[in-house]
């Protein structure tokens, strides 16, 4: 018995040494030759089931033999042709979706459209698949900084039983974020009058505020960037865009912090420094070096209205 182990084991070790790659399709310059859709659909609508298969075999294949951006691309059309032979065939939406995005390097990503094009067109077949709905919002938010549309699918999946919390934190944010201001606070005054928790009920009642302060925070961006337009210069503090007229008065922080400005011209409260947005890992470097270097300005008596 050991023997015959050992020579099976030889066996298909030899055919993996021997095999050889599978050979690079033949392609035009926007992608792989393909045959006619509604050829295929007329002459082979009985086989459509084995075609989309073997259009399914192509795209795990073309994973393996890609390395750039175009061969990456490639993907997507197998698996979209795929799907196109056989309409509910589940996970060639989301392996296409997942496979297509290439980086280029330093967080420059390509083919991501093809990515949501997918996902797109799975969800018009599994409207309810929370695995389509959850990975076309991180393309959104991702990839496209589409922050609203985000929002609308985490607000959808939220909807499902056992859905984790966090997907309608997330919402909201993304809603302040995208300057929904009235919607982020809806969704975030519904979460907090239907928590079942004190606990749940205390972060929704703090969102609430922190979506008023990001409002007021966006209002004072405005200022700022009109007061640099004008005058060729950053305010150096919010009492200055008080005094010179570009806020009417001097705004209030529902979390009872003081708004000051950073040494990029944004605003910023001491009650939070991180706005309520999508946060990178380079942006909050940023933040934590202007903070060493500049320290905080909230102003001193000659700026005062």
């Amino acid at each position: 018995m050991l023997i015959r182990i050992v020579v099976l084991a030889l066996a298909v070790c030899s055919v993996g040494l021997l095999a050889e790659k599978p050979g690079k399709p033949l392609r035009t310059k926007d992608g792989p030759v393909l045959p006619r859709r509604e050829l295929l659909q007329i002459l082979g609508a009985a086989q459509s089931p084995l075609l989309a298969d073997f259009y399914w075999i192509q795209a795990i294949q073309q994973v393996g033999r890609a390395n750039t951006d175009t061969e990456y691309r490639d993907v997507f059309f197998y698996a979209d042709f795929a799907t196109d032979l056989d309409p509910k065939f589940r996970y060639v939406y989301e392996f296409g979706a997942i496979a297509t995005p290439f980086n280029l390097g330093r967080e420059q990503w390509v083919n991501t459209d093809l990515s949501s094009r997918l996902l797109v067109k799975g969800l018009a077949q599994f409207p309810d698949d929370r695995r389509f709905l959850f990975q076309l919002a991180y393309n959104k938010m991702t990839y496209e900084r589409d922050y609203q549309g985000a929002a609308e699918l985490l607000t959808r999946l939220s909807r499902f039983p056992d859905i984790p919390r966090y997907v309608a934190h997330l919402a909201t944010r993304l809603y302040a974020q995208a300057g929904s201001f009235d919607t982020g606070l809806q969704m975030a005054e519904m979460l907090r009058d239907s928590a079942e928790d004190d606990e749940s009920r205390a972060f929704y009642e703090h969102r609430i505020k922190e979506i008023l302060r990001e409002r007021v925070l966006t209002q004072i961006d405005d200022a700022i960037s009109a007061f640099q337009r004008d005058r060729g210069e950053l305010p150096k503090t919010v009492p200055a865009l008080v005094r010179s007229g570009y806020l009417r008065a001097m705004p209030e922080d529902p979390l009872e912090g003081q708004f000051f400005i950073d040494r990029r011209g944004r605003a910023r409260s001491t009650s939070g420094l991180y706005r309520l947005e999508m946060y990178e890992d380079a942006k909050k470097k940023e933040l934590q070096e202007d903070l060493a270097a500049g320290g905080i300005q909230l102003g001193d008596p000659g700026d005062a209205p």
